[in-house]
């Protein structure tokens, strides 16, 4: 079986090819390209591969082998920089182990963060095929990595994240990290489809998502849990909600109804 690598193990991804190392000679990092990550990753950042030119989202799946390209020009390449996955709209890449790798894509938010690239031609030409790959990609990776489902439509650095964001928990772009990219990077086509496949949105600049999860939190502590009550949506508040019937500790994932 195929599927992303999570902490050793691979998740099937439904819907969605999946190729990760030891299903193709190129689907790897360079060492050079991260290291052996040492803490466990509360956020993921995606990116688009260019991101130079205003969003053009396009239906249909567009060209093939995308992936693959990005994923060899990066192993070719004698800088250092790299994702964990590629998402193009014929496949996803999967290059490394989500959980225990860290790959270097995100500057100072590296040691915190996940990476995917989705794959965009030129002219800011986004294929609709990559952005449903990424929303399937998105939702797996919080149900198996156990990071929150919720986003945010900031197009700026997030001040949050002067610190690395060990602080912010959930989805973000590179466009949230720091002022080396621009609002395209990666858009808000794929942020506008995450939120109405059911992904949480707050306003992370504003700490609205440390309103609500205090709040969530709170109910969580009067049910029995032993929990800080920061907002803070860590592993301790992801193995309570698990306990009560969410799906993989997700809150926007919902309680299993026999719960």
């Amino acid at each position: 079986m195929s599927g992303l690598m999570i902490d050793g193990h691979r998740f099937e991804v439904p819907g969605v090819q999946v190729v990760s190392p030891g299903d193709a000679a190129w689907a790897h990092l360079s060492p050079g390209d991260g290291r052996p990550r040492t803490n466990r990753p509360n956020k993921v950042v995606l990116h688009k591969t260019k991101a130079d030119d205003p969003e053009v989202v396009r239906p249909g799946r567009g060209p093939s082998g995308r992936a693959e390209r990005t994923a060899r020009m990066w192993s070719d390449d004698p800088t250092y920089s790299g994702a964990h996955g590629v998402i193009g709209s014929d496949l996803v890449a999967c290059l490394a182990d989500l959980i225990r790798f860290e790959a270097f894509h995100a500057r100072a938010a590296n040691q915190t963060s996940i990476g995917f690239e989705m794959y965009e031609e030129l002219g800011g030409i986004v294929y609709q095929a990559i952005l449903d790959n990424a929303v399937k990609v998105c939702w797996a990776v919080a149900e198996h990595a156990g990071i929150q489902a919720q986003c945010t439509r900031w197009e700026k650095p997030l001040t949050r994240f002067r610190d690395g964001g060990r602080a912010l928990f959930g989805f973000f772009g590179h466009r949230n990290v720091d002022d080396s990219r621009n609002k395209w990077d990666p858009g808000p086509a794929i942020w506008e489809a995450l939120i109405a496949s059911g992904f949480e949105v707050f306003d992370f600049e504003r700490g609205e998502d440390l309103t609500v999860w205090k709040a969530r939190q709170r109910e969580l502590v009067a049910k029995g849990h032993d929990l800080v009550v920061d907002g803070f949506p860590g592993e301790q508040t992801r193995k309570a909600l698990l306990a009560e019937g969410y799906r993989g500790g997700i809150y926007a994932l919902g309680r299993d109804k026999q719960t």
